[in-house]
């Protein structure tokens, strides 16, 4: 029997499907530079979601294994590789901002599709 997924796995697991449908579907209507740019902010959204949620299992004393300073780090971490990504976007235009906003949206469109998945099953 398989073990029933929580919430964040799911959220995780939805997350990277969007990403992989975007990432095909901009590549297929707009070419590999688009792709390229939501491919890279799904990146960053992962990053930035599993650093968050490092930190909050490290508050909420549910992770004891890394060191609060580490936590802080990445607290920091992902808000510069956050804010410095979408610099280097606008300020080079090496890739579009539309496709990494729309990258960095994966872990919104999860949630959405997870209270979807919650509400449908409430309801039933």
């Amino acid at each position: 029997s398989k073990r029933p997924l929580n919430a964040v796995n799911r959220l995780n697991r939805n997350a990277l499907r969007i990403l992989t449908l975007l990432v095909i579907g901009a590549g297929l209507l707009y070419g590999w530079e688009v792709a390229l740019s939501v491919a890279s902010g799904g990146f960053l959204a992962y990053l930035n979601f599993s650093w968050l949620k490092a930190g909050v299992d490290k508050i909420l004393g549910l992770e004891t294994g890394r060191r609060t300073g580490l936590i802080l780090a990445g607290f920091v971490g992902r808000l510069v590789l956050i804010l410095g990504g979408l610099f280097a976007i606008i300020h080079f235009s090496f890739m579009s901002l539309y496709g990494a906003l729309l990258g960095l949206s994966i872990f919104v469109l999860a949630g959405i599709l997870e209270t979807v998945f919650l509400f449908k099953k409430r309801t039933s």
